[in-house]
């Protein structure tokens, strides 16, 4: 009996490591470069007093990316005078070396008076293509709203 139920111990642990997912190397790098935004109001509502601009915006990135982004975004300037945005865009290019492309979101806030802006931006898991499948990362970015400024990301590529 204790021959049976080692053997179905064993079988069972092969049939559960068939299923784990394969191993996967990983490197984390850092990121850096300037970038320059080019936009275009697509729409501007004021609600509640409010005020709402969609855009859609090119951003050429220079340094460790290196391509352009096209999207979209919302801005969002309070009647307390503060700015919120949000936005999406598909990056084509090359990232520390690796060409694709890959989406990437990102939220913050901007000065309305300044334009100085503090964004968080992720890479959005499963969209990359080419060299930049299983690309993963985080970052921040400053500068002038609309007009560009500095980034810094965290990449690791999963292989």
């Amino acid at each position: 009996m204790t021959k049976i139920i080692r053997r179905i111990f064993y079988l069972l642990l092969a049939v559960f490591l068939l299923f784990l997912p394969a191993a996967q190397a990983t490197t984390t790098q850092t990121a850096t470069g300037t970038f320059t935004t080019t936009a275009t109001t697509i729409n501007v509502q004021v609600i509640s007093g409010n005020t709402i601009i969609t855009q859609s915006l090119t951003i050429n990135a220079i340094g460790d990316l290196s391509g352009s982004l096209s999207g979209t975004d919302v801005a969002v300037i309070t009647s307390t005078g503060s700015g919120f945005i949000a936005g999406s865009g598909t990056f084509t290019g090359t990232i520390l070396g690796r060409t694709g492309t890959v989406g990437i979101g990102f939220a913050g806030t901007f000065s309305p008076i300044t334009g100085q802006l503090n964004i968080h931006a992720a890479f959005l898991p499963g969209s990359g293509t080419a060299q930049l499948i299983g690309i993963r990362g985080t970052g921040t970015i400053q500068g002038v709203f609309n007009v560009g400024g500095t980034y810094t990301f965290s990449v690791t590529f999963h292989s």
